[in-house]
């Protein structure tokens, strides 16, 4: 007999929103500002343990049939192990006075971007500000990555703030989540699909529903 796992197992959507905006926030920062060797080699470390998190979160999603949990463990690889990781090298490859360039890690990243860019057409039936975080996170991949393999500083630096506005739209996604698992809503706004017309407003639209 087969247990009914979605009813027994809770979504972790809300702690899986909060990791990755959190990526999203500390990926800027990283970018914006200088970091100390100290400070780099900890945001590395960081990034791995939230990955982790991510991870595991995602499988739990997988397990309750989440399809979008796909995305989910896609981005907890490319932004906890391979960020983590590659960040971790980058502080060693300095201190040992080894040149490095993280030229693996930004095809990765260009990867997941393609990937995220490729599936948007899918999230039209979300909340406009969860389709734009999408749409953020997806040009913060492709901004950040092709400005690190072209050499381009200024489109790398476009990608973070990218996955800036990205970090700030999930965690008001992964707010509403929480407001909504006890019984109560926050506003959502309308979906992509209602602006363009494809669809017709249902009442529940704009009142603090986001994705089922």
């Amino acid at each position: 007999m087969m247990m009914n796992t979605k009813s027994t197992i809770a979504s972790p959507d809300p702690a899986l929103q909060f990791l990755f905006s959190t990526f999203g926030i500390l990926t800027w920062l990283s970018t914006v500002t200088k970091l100390p060797q100290d400070s780099a080699m900890t945001l590395g470390i960081i990034e791995i343990c939230l990955g982790t998190g991510a991870f595991a979160g995602s499988i739990l999603a997988l397990i309750r049939g989440d399809l979008h949990a796909n995305v989910n463990l896609v981005l907890s690889v490319i932004l906890g192990f391979s960020g983590g990781i590659t960040q971790i090298v980058m502080v060693q490859s300095n201190r040992m006075g080894i040149p490095f360039h993280p030229w693996i890690s930004a095809v990765i990243i260009l990867l997941g971007g393609l990937f995220v860019t490729a599936i948007l057409p899918l999230m039209t039936c979300m909340p406009l500000y969860e389709f734009l975080s999408h749409l953020f996170v997806a040009l913060g991949f492709l901004g950040s990555s092709i400005g690190t393999l072209a050499s381009l500083p200024w489109l790398h630096m476009a990608g973070a703030w990218c996955l800036l506005l990205f970090g700030i739209t999930g965690m008001y996604y992964g707010i509403s989540l929480m407001y909504r698992a006890a019984g109560r809503r926050i506003p959502q706004g309308p979906t992509l699909a209602l602006l363009m017309g494809e669809v017709e407003q249902r009442p529940e639209q704009g009142s603090g529903n986001g994705r089922d």
